[in-house]
């Protein structure tokens, strides 16, 4: 890819310079007005800088170049990109000529399994940025800018604590994901750390070592547990330990792409509404079965999430790119390891962007 910024008095003749020089392939990256000054600055006139790329692979081309098109933009906008021209990725190692921190940041992320749009947008932001500052920018002053643009694309807000008068929570989330030691520790933290009376209810009947499990955790925190072996007996559970202040829900792991199973969690939730799921999330799953898992409960009240198998990975960028799809959801908690109740964490959304960087110096 061959980058290069234009200097005209008018958008037209910029892009005449443009197509002249790229040709009618080339792409908008960056435009905005500038003042230029002749005279020791006693005569200064306005132009337009416009920043460009030509695209030499036939097979990703973009659409050309139309005046039209920037023309309709706002005349008081400073920075404007038309038409729609993402980087493709990989292709900043064959064509950008710009300083190797672009190439080192394209690669990491896009090994560390990130949206493909989402590496465009990283990458596209950082080239802005880099002319802005007339491309001299240093590799520490580039990462910092990286960080603050994952922070923004990660809403930070929504990485805290849950609400804490919620009484009921179920945990939700396919085989495998660690929903009931995910229940153990969020327990144990409620007993040993706040003193709280706690109650564990189980539904899920497809696994003898679930409820096993789960009954060793209750006997080691000295706190009762159920087994709801239908949703119609999950009701006089809740009012039989409604005196504790708070009721920890076992879900089967399941197939969520069978609707009948997605129903029958539906349907326990809707029969009570005190009753707040959460799903829980593996770090190590891919992006396509997070995204799916997240979309087979659309029209439920599932808006929070546990992230869990944090230490049994290395790549975080299929979550990265679930949580930046999906704004609304709250990251309630984090799970790195297998000790109860010592290995859940608050989410931290730092944290998270340094881990999938590599750089765990700065928090």
């Amino acid at each position: 890819m061959k980058l290069k910024k234009f200097t005209a008095p008018t958008m037209s003749q910029a892009i005449a310079k443009v197509k002249k020089e790229l040709g009618n392939d080339a792409v908008i990256f960056h435009t905005k007005k500038v003042t230029t000054g002749r005279f020791f600055n006693l005569i200064k006139r306005e132009h337009i800088e416009v920043i460009a790329a030509s695209d030499p692979d036939p097979v990703l081309k973009e659409p050309r170049l139309s005046a039209e098109k920037i023309h309709r933009k706002s005349a008081d906008s400073h920075v404007i990109a038309v038409p729609s021209a993402p980087l493709k990725r990989r292709r900043i190692d064959k064509y950008f000529s710009g300083p190797d921190a672009f190439r080192k940041i394209e690669t990491r992320l896009s090994e560390q399994g990130l949206k493909p749009e989402h590496v465009d947008l990283i990458l596209k932001g950082l080239v802005k940025k880099w002319y802005k500052h007339d491309e001299s920018l240093s590799e520490p002053e580039m990462n910092q800018i990286l960080k603050a643009s994952f922070v923004r694309l990660l809403h930070p807000e929504r990485f805290g604590k849950p609400e804490t008068n919620q009484r009921l929570i179920m945990l939700l989330g396919p085989t495998g994901v660690g929903k009931t030691t995910t229940i153990a520790k969020l327990a144990g933290r409620d007993v040993l750390g706040g003193g709280k009376q706690i109650a564990l209810v189980s539904t899920d009947t497809f696994r003898v070592a679930a409820i096993s499990q789960l009954k060793t955790y209750a006997d080691l925190l000295s706190v009762p547990v159920d087994v709801a072996y239908s949703a119609g007996e999950l009701k006089p559970l809740l009012v039989k330990y409604s005196g504790c202040d708070r009721i920890y829900i076992d879900t089967a792991g399941r197939n969520f792409q069978h609707e009948a199973y997605v129903r029958d969690l539906a349907s326990m939730i809707r029969d009570n509404d005190q009753i707040r799921p959460y799903l829980t999330l593996a770090a190590t799953a891919k992006y396509a079965d997070l995204n799916r898992l997240i979309r087979s409960f659309d029209g439920l009240p599932v808006d929070q999430l546990i992230l869990t198998k944090m230490d049994e990975t290395t790549t975080y960028g299929a979550i990265v790119s679930t949580l930046i799809d999906f704004p609304e959801k709250q990251i309630v908690c984090v799970t790195n390891g297998q000790e109860v109740p010592d290995d859940l964490q608050a989410p931290d959304v730092t944290e998270l962007i340094n881990l999938m960087l590599g750089d765990t110096h700065d928090k």
